[in-house]
C-alpha cells in the first residue's frame, strides 16, 4: 500500500513504495524531439534491438555534446522503436 501525505484531509501527494507502485521514466523533451526527428528522418539507419548500434548511428548523424546525452538519445530511439514494432506485431490480421 502506498503512502500518501495529507494536510487537512486532503491528499497532496502519494509516495512511491516499492510494493508496486513505481514511478514512469518521463525523459526530457528535447530528447524525445531529437530522437524522432532521426528516426522520421533516417528510418532504415536504426535498429530495434540495438542499442549499441543506435548509439554509434546517432555519433554519426548529429553533432552531440556528450556521451549521456548521445546515449539517452539512443536509448529512446531503441525504446521507442521496439514499442513501435511490437505494436505493429499486436495487431490483429483482417482478412
Amino acid at each position: 500500500m502506498a503512502k500518501s501525505i495529507h494536510l487537512y484531509r486532503k491528499t497532496l501527494f502519494r509516495l512511491p513504495t516499492f510494493e508496486g507502485d513505481y514511478l514512469g521514466n518521463i525523459k526530457q523533451t528535447h530528447i524525445k524531439n531529437a530522437a524522432i526527428y532521426l528516426v522520421k528522418e533516417y528510418p532504415d539507419q536504426f535498429k530495434y534491438d540495438d542499442f549499441q548500434h543506435n548509439k554509434e548511428k546517432v555519433e554519426e548523424l548529429i553533432e552531440v555534446s556528450s556521451k549521456l546525452m548521445r546515449n539517452k538519445i539512443a536509448g529512446y530511439i531503441t525504446r521507442y522503436l521496439a514499442s513501435r514494432n511490437k505494436r505493429r506485431n499486436n495487431q490483429p490480421i483482417s482478412e
